[in-house]
């Protein structure tokens, strides 16, 4: 309950400053959430792509809810590549909160929709690409995924534990962070 009231706090207070939202589409200099736009950045640690929610430990959907009101949506892992940029991600931009990252971080992969099913919440997609910390994930701990920021292993999680997040910025207009 603590973490939706410092949520509602969050956006009130974003909204109460008079400043646009990331995703508010209406302004004329702004037609893509970035970092810079955001007028109350509970993200300490992001870059032009990825943003890391170290300000409280939230379940998989209160993440994703914060994710998505800041323009924001909870990463997705689809290759080998995309594992190494969020690894770097971690490494370069999370480097002075690394006591943080070793345990799991919520992305967007879940099992919800169909047990021994996953696919990443965020754009609909069976994984390809797996990088669970055993040979296959362990269906009795949970349906959501969170990944290591040391290891980069992925666990399989309850999805009403409480873990901090890893956001993804959402796809500007024409460009596609998925393919």
């Amino acid at each position: 309950m603590k973490v939706v009231i410092l949520i509602a706090l969050l956006v009130a207070s974003a909204w109460a400053s008079g400043t646009e939202e990331p995703g508010d589409l209406s302004s004329e200099s702004s037609t893509t959430a970035s970092p810079s736009s955001i007028s109350f950045l509970p993200f300490l640690i992001y870059d032009d792509r990825f943003a890391l929610g170290t300000f409280a430990k939230v379940n998989w959907f209160q993440a994703q809810a914060t994710c998505a009101s800041y323009g924001y949506t909870l990463a997705s892992i689809s290759s080998e590549f995309d594992q190494q940029r969020i690894r770097n991600f971690f490494y370069t931009r999370g480097h002075s909160q690394l006591h943080l990252l070793n345990q799991p971080i919520w992305t967007s992969g879940t099992d919800l929709a169909d047990t021994n099913n996953w696919v990443w919440f965020s754009n609909g997609r069976s994984f390809t690409y797996r990088n669970f910390q055993s040979d296959s994930p362990n269906y009795s701990n949970g349906s959501c995924l969170g990944v290591n920021g040391i290891t980069s292993l992925w666990l399989n999680e309850n999805c009403s534990n409480q873990h901090y997040f890893l956001c993804e910025r959402r796809c500007a207009e024409g460009a596609d962070y998925y393919s």
